[in-house]
């Protein structure tokens, strides 16, 4: 009979094997981080940024190539993701918030329990824009609009219904007393997109991550009538008023990830958590956030795990109450 310290010592044993395995794993090829969006909005923007810190600071010692995956509300990356990555850990991509909309909405059927989230990076804020020659000149205007015929506006996002830019805008059209169901969301594959249907008069509205749009407000092609934040931003963004300023009483911040493939191994998901962790705490990462106008909230384990449950709380919250999930 096998003694208790020889039990405890065979034991002890095998967790630093797993240990010892869990700090060896590594890349052997080159890793394929995946954008659910066409190149140029500020989720490909949000991958590049760390793939340029991961090959300043040497992270990986095999390439990380970005890969555009765009549709289905970001839905094809994920799926993407999870046949190339499936228990091999050199396929990851950006996540947002379409992983627990879209399930809600019936957009796509892969949500948040079909990947493994890795890190929580920041919050976001959307900001409304409209032409620059608009007659809608405040987001006064656009309430009122939608109050007296919840369909007489369209509003653009991007790269999809279910993503941060749709339910920045749902949160806004609730919040003003509008019917969100008879509103005309028009999705599109990239902000960029999105901004030029705005310019050429195809869409009346666009909600989008902030980043999106100071070129085209110095260009003077487009005016910004609103943002989702709780107090005015800094920059170009600077005169842009609250939600709260025109009598909308709500605040959206929107989330951005980082996610491997379901039933990621334990492991890989302990590398790729460290790697990110590495890029956010360089100089050039902060920098990004205050250039971009992106808040820090970095979280992993069981705090980013906590907060991903919270952000299934919400969204049912802002989504099914309305007559948007599915039947």
């Amino acid at each position: 009979m096998v003694s208790f310290a020889k039990r405890c010592v065979v034991a002890l044993a095998c967790c630093a094997a797993v240990t010892a395995f869990a700090q060896a794993w590594k890349p052997v090829r080159s890793v394929e981080f995946i954008v659910g969006a066409a190149p140029g909005g500020s989720i490909d923007l949000t991958a590049r940024l760390i793939q340029r810190a991961w090959e300043q600071q040497k992270v990986t010692a095999t390439p990380v190539v970005v890969v555009n995956k765009p549709g289905a509300g970001q839905g094809i990356a994920w799926a993407y993701m999870n046949d190339k990555g499936a228990r091999d850990g050199h396929a990851i991509a950006i996540g947002g918030p379409g992983l627990i909309a879209n399930s809600l909405i019936g957009a796509h059927p892969l949500g948040a329990a079909d990947i493994t989230t890795i890190a929580i990076l920041f919050d976001d804020y959307m900001a409304f824009v409209v032409r620059a020659d608009s007659p809608l000149k405040s987001m006064r205007d656009v309430v009122e609009r939608l109050r007296k015929d919840a369909g007489a506006l369209s509003i653009g996002c991007a790269p999809g219904l279910g993503s941060g830019a749709h339910t920045g805008a749902v949160v806004a059209v609730k919040a003003a007393g509008a019917s969100v169901k008879d509103v005309r969301f028009v999705a599109y594959k990239s902000a960029g997109e999105a901004i030029t249907a705005a310019i050429a008069g195809e869409v009346d509205v666009v909600s989008g991550s902030v980043v999106n749009f100071p070129p085209h407000l110095q260009s003077g092609r487009i005016r910004a009538v609103g943002v989702t934040s709780p107090r005015r931003l800094a920059g170009t963004m600077g005169n842009v008023p609250t939600l709260k300023d025109s009598g909308i009483d709500a605040v959206y911040t929107n989330w951005r990830s980082v996610v491997g493939p379901k039933n990621m191994p334990r492991e890989q998901v302990a590398y790729w958590a460290a790697a990110v962790e590495q890029a956010v705490k360089g100089e050039d990462w902060q920098k990004d956030l205050e250039r971009n106008l992106w808040t820090a909230n970095f979280l992993t384990g069981d705090a980013a795990k906590r907060y991903m449950e919270q952000q299934a709380e919400q969204f049912s919250a802002i989504y099914s109450d309305l007559g948007l999930g599915k039947n």
